[in-house]
């Protein structure tokens, strides 16, 4: 387990994803000039998607930074979190994104100048970075680490939908997501269920699981979609699956996660808590997503939670 540093003590490296939702040149030279007085090393920009992992190793390696700035959304965050995993050095993410969950979660403000106002305030208390629990996928030898949910079956055959009309995306927001869960739900019925195991228990059949390391699971707008109550407990991944084929199921989730989680006393849904790992196993092979990041179809697909990742809090200092 690494051990927390105090955030004040950290030369900065901003990261900067140009094609999220809120980054502009204005932005980032407002990070820049607020962050200057703490050591700002470096600013970097992404080019494509994966790049902000290899943009927080170069931050670290040669430009010896201990804290990594985001300005993009939960993808690029999450890029730059699989790479800081037990390296001592902590993760600030900034929403400028379109949902920004993993921000959010952790308690910074929803607008991104407020958010790095806020930030100068914790660089100037001396707060210490926590250490969170988040997860990594791995199916067929990729290893994708996650900071807010990740899914396998309807959920990651909507996010496929999604990533496929980019411009719907931004126009619509989250309620293209919804539609194409629907489309999903009718692509997953001609398929066999997966068989499922957690922390080596007997395998038993889900037509569909949903993961998170946090919680709520997402957001639509301002109000939350807390799915999966467990997760974030006691450095376990909640989970939470769909027992039939179809929509009946996730529809039921989405209307308790929305109105105070009755959705978990359903017999059409299965949840719980995992400490060790999940093990998914689909003869077909199924769609996987990773903070809606879309990693293809896979027969077996393993989920842990890692540890060792420091976050910058916008909320409660630490101590």
């Amino acid at each position: 387990m690494t051990e927390p540093r105090r955030a004040a003590d950290h030369p900065i490296a901003i990261l900067v994803n140009p094609a999220s939702t809120a980054a502009h040149p204005g932005l980032t030279e407002y990070a820049t000039t607020r962050l200057a007085p703490f050591g700002v090393k470096a600013v970097l920009t992404t080019r494509q998607r994966g790049h902000a992992a290899e943009l927080a190793r170069l931050a670290m390696t040669d430009h010896d930074a201990l804290t990594v700035v985001t300005l993009g959304g939960d993808g690029t965050a999450a890029e730059a979190a699989g790479a800081l995993v037990d390296t001592g050095a902590a993760l600030a993410p900034m929403p400028t994104g379109s949902t920004n969950v993993f921000a959010r979660t952790i308690g910074w403000p929803m607008d991104a100048r407020a958010a790095i106002d806020r930030l100068v305030q914790v660089l100037e208390s001396g707060q210490h970075a926590d250490a969170v629990t988040i997860g990594i996928v791995e199916a067929g030898g990729q290893h994708r680490h996650f900071i807010v949910n990740a899914g396998v079956g309807i959920d990651a055959e909507a996010a496929d939908v999604v990533e496929r009309h980019p411009d719907l995306k931004r126009r619509v927001g989250q309620l293209w997501f919804a539609g194409a869960a629907f489309v999903a739900a009718a692509r997953q019925v001609r398929r066999a269920p997966m068989k499922v195991s957690i922390d080596h228990g007997t395998p038993f059949p889900l037509a569909s699981v949903s993961i998170a390391c946090t919680r709520p699971y997402a957001y639509f707008r301002a109000r939350a979609f807390d799915l999966i109550p467990e997760a974030g407990q006691d450095g376990a991944l909640g989970w939470l699956g769909s027992v039939r084929r179809g929509m009946s199921g996730p529809a039921v989730a989405a209307a308790g996660a929305f109105t105070g989680g009755w959705h978990l006393e359903s017999p059409r849904i299965a949840h719980g808590t995992a400490r060790e790992e999940i093990v998914m196993e689909a003869p077909d092979g199924v769609a996987v997503q990773a903070d809606g990041e879309p990693l293809g179809r896979h027969r077996r697909i393993v989920v842990r939670p890692a540890t060792g990742l420091l976050v910058l809090r916008g909320d409660t200092p630490s101590t």
